[in-house]
């Protein structure tokens, strides 16, 4: 981080950009003290890491440019002042009947002017720009209910890794930076999002029947109660995810960190944190990186979903 970090304002040049940087030593978590210029400097610290998670995808940012002990809000167009070098991906809205303008992050100048704005959740689609239609991934979200526990969410996640293992599939869970796990499935990007959510959603049903007593569908929050819930609308057109290494705007500063399986019985939501997940990656670097690369085929199992076959 550049000298005079306590300024209010200072300009910094990156990527060959001039970015505004202000209020660097404003609190954005009271309890821990961690300010503006620590998240700005924990996202630079992390970007070689995060950016490939982020590109060409469009983007829900949430803002909170009054600290975590205030209400943030949702940014999915591109606010006023955007800077003309930032890449904007132009996306029809059915329900608005205009163009949403989502801001596309593929480089460390537009990511540091996002973490200047106070975007601490970062919230990628499912799908790229150019292919908008067709996700890369579906996604088991897992989330415990009042009632339930961390305990129980791993569990959960062992039970879909078992059906995905039976369907010859690889997953790769991550920590969702709150208190659930996600498992990304990689596909080849031809399925569609209605395909994908189909997938999850069939995969999440047989695996409730089997364990009723430990796994809802129930879209009614009140209903879950000592459940886990997987959440299989997610993978919804529009729908998006935190990303991996992107901060949740929680108490101490949590990260999604992707894990493997083996540390499924070890992590948890507070292993790590903005100040703690650098050392990490130095160590393993991305263990997430297999999800933009793998490209499996869910047809085979899709036939069985639309069929009502329960395999």
């Amino acid at each position: 981080m550049p000298a005079g970090i306590g300024d209010k304002r200072v300009n910094v040049a990156i990527g060959g950009r001039r970015v505004t940087l202000s209020n660097l030593d404003k609190v954005l978590w009271p309890q821990q003290g961690f300010t503006k210029g620590d998240l700005i400097e924990y996202y630079a610290a992390v970007e070689k890491w995060l950016l490939p998670h982020l590109e060409d995808r469009p983007l829900s940012l949430v803002r909170f440019p009054h600290g975590i002990s205030r209400k943030g809000f949702y940014q999915k167009d591109a606010p006023q002042g955007t800077p003309d070098w930032v890449r904007i991906a132009p996306v029809w809205s059915k329900d608005k009947q205009s163009y949403i303008n989502f801001v596309l992050c593929n480089n460390a100048e537009t990511l540091i002017w996002m973490a200047n704005l106070g975007v601490i959740e970062i919230n990628p689609w499912l799908s790229r720009f150019q292919s908008l239609e067709n996700p890369d991934f579906a996604v088991f979200d897992i989330d415990p209910a009042e009632g339930s526990a961390w305990a129980d969410v791993v569990v959960v996640a062992k039970m879909v890794k078992q059906l995905l293992d039976e369907w010859g599939l690889r997953g790769f869970p991550k920590i969702s930076g709150g208190t659930g796990i996600h498992i990304y499935v990689p596909v080849k990007p031809v399925y569609s999002y209605k395909e994908s959510a189909a997938f999850v959603q069939f995969g999440a049903t047989l695996i409730q029947r089997a364990y009723p007593e430990k796994v809802t569908l129930e879209r009614k929050v009140k209903n879950r109660y000592g459940h886990v819930y997987i959440d299989y609308p997610q993978n919804a057109r529009g729908q998006t995810i935190l990303s991996a290494y992107a901060v949740k705007a929680l108490n101490g500063a949590p990260v999604s960190v992707p894990i493997t399986w083996d540390e499924l019985d070890t992590a948890s939501p507070q292993t790590w944190n903005m100040k703690s997940v650098t050392d990490r990656l130095k160590q393993t670097g991305d263990i997430f990186m297999e999800v933009l690369s793998s490209r499996q085929n869910i047809r085979p199992i899709l036939q069985n979903a639309l069929s009502g076959n329960t395999m």
